[in-house]
This record gives structure tokens, C-alpha cells and sequence, in this order.
């Protein structure tokens, strides 16, 4: 496990709850930099809600969370709004559902953010949208509205977005789920290819067993709000040690 002075994405003790409903209890994890993590589990184990409070969406109840060693949460409480916007400059996060504007076309899809939020020229950002659209294989698509796009195409453009305001940590939750099964294939060859050219470090939620096997650095098992087990993908996924983990293990992979 990446040590403290090593984090880029550091949570501590962190409680979030709904009431009743326990989210998340005493969770700790840290993500270093350069490293693809994957956090598998149970559907209400509470993986989407890591990525959400990382990126501010959801509050906590008790806790830390810190990114590049500044606090973005201590305490429970959430850092001042300039603070916040700081250490969220360096977060992307895609989501299960695309999120796509309609009524922008691709390219203006991918240029809004940088322009508004970063005061890039609006010839620059064309220019770097050009890039990543290239990147994803969607060279073509950059004056198609959303409704024009398949599945896949849309993800990939969701991914193209979250890269243009040029994170160093990135977030992907469930990104596949909603897809049909041949569309799959071509956003996870997306997510391969970033690992493969980037160093930026990325935090995935997934249901997809080979693939967190073959793509990450280390995968996290949850169970309950919290960290049941984690390791290098051959020995969590081949040699589990915890109970928890092997009977969630033998029930997705005999589906």
C-alpha cells in the first residue's frame, strides 16, 4: 500500500452515512502516483461513493481526504471553496452514464470546460479537443451531436472531456456498465491505451474481472463500506486470503 508522503489521493478513517445507512465505515486507502487501482465488490459496498466524495459530490460524516498531501476533508468537514477548487483542478472523473451536454456538439462537448473554467483560448482548446478525439478514435465525430453516437462513442467522448482539463487523477466509475456487450471492448481499449502512454494515476470502479486482472496495479476488494482485502491482481484474484473474497470471487466468476 502507497505510503502517505507518496498519496496522491489519501483517505482516512473517512465515515459517510445516510442516515442509518452506513456508506462507508473507517475507510482507509491511499492511491500513489502513477498507480491503476481497481476497486471491486458487491454492488452497495460503497466504490462509486469513494470516487463521489473525491470529486466533492458527496459530503462525509467523519474523516480525511487529502490530495497532493492538502486536505480537501478534515474532519468531516470540506476545505474552503479556493482550496476545494485547487485540489479538484487535479481530479477527472467519468461516470456510468456518459453525461454528455445534448445540445453541444462533440467538439463543444470538450472545449467548455477549459475555456470557462481555465481561460484557455478558444483555438487552443479546439485544438487539444482535435487531439483527444484523435486519441480516442473519434477524429471524425467532432461536429456529431450526442444523439448521433453509440454507446461506446459517447463514453469515449465522456473520457476525451475528463482528459481535456488535463487531470493527473483520474476516476472512472463503472464506465462500461451501461453498455452494450460488443461496446465494452472499445472504451476498455481506451482505458489501456491511457495507461499505457500516461502517468497519470487512476482510480476504477469495476464489475469487469479480466480486466482489472490484467490493468491494474492493485485491486481493492470492499465489502460493507470498507477494505476486506487488497493486492497485486495475481495474488488477490488467484490466492485470496479473506473469506469475504473468495466467496464474492467464485459467485461473479461462475456467472
Amino acid at each position: 500500500m502507497p505510503s502517505a508522503a507518496d498519496a496522491v489521493l489519501e483517505f482516512r478513517k473517512v465515515a459517510k452515512r445516510y442516515g442509518e445507512q452506513v456508506v462507508l465505515e473507517d475507510f482507509d486507502f491511499a492511491l500513489d502516483a502513477g498507480e491503476k487501482v481497481a476497486l471491486i465488490g458487491p454492488s452497495g459496498s460503497g466504490k462509486s461513493t469513494v470516487l463521489r466524495i473525491a470529486m466533492t459530490l458527496e459530503d462525509i460524516q467523519a474523516g480525511d481526504v487529502r490530495v497532493h498531501g492538502d486536505y480537501l476533508w478534515r474532519d468531516g468537514r470540506p476545505a474552503d471553496r479556493t482550496a476545494t477548487q485547487r485540489l479538484r483542478a487535479h481530479l477527472g472523473m467519468v461516470f456510468q452514464h456518459f453525461h454528455l451536454f445534448p445540445h453541444l456538439s462533440v467538439l463543444e462537448n470538450l472545449t467548455l470546460a477549459p475555456r470557462l473554467v481555465q481561460s484557455v483560448a478558444a483555438a487552443d482548446a479546439e485544438a487539444a479537443a482535435r487531439e483527444l478525439l484523435e486519441r480516442v478514435g473519434l477524429a471524425d465525430k467532432a461536429d456529431a451531436w450526442p444523439e448521433q453516437l453509440s454507446g461506446g462513442q459517447k463514453q469515449r467522448v465522456a473520457i476525451a472531456r475528463a482528459l481535456a482539463m488535463q487531470p493527473d487523477i483520474m476516476l472512472f466509475d463503472e464506465v462500461t456498465s451501461a453498455l452494450d456487450p460488443e461496446m465494452v471492448g472499445e472504451v476498455l481499449d481506451v482505458l489501456r491505451e491511457l495507461g499505457r502512454s500516461t502517468d497519470m494515476s487512476m482510480l476504477l470502479v469495476t464489475h469487469e474481472m479480466d480486466f482489472a486482472y490484467q490493468f491494474a496495479d492493485r485491486v481493492v476488494f470492499m465489502d460493507g463500506g470498507r477494505v476486506v482485502e487488497m493486492g497485486p491482481p495475481k495474488q488477490l484474484f488467484d490466492q485470496p486470503r479473506e473469506e469475504r473474497t473468495q466467496q464474492f470471487l467464485q459467485r461473479v466468476r461462475t456467472r
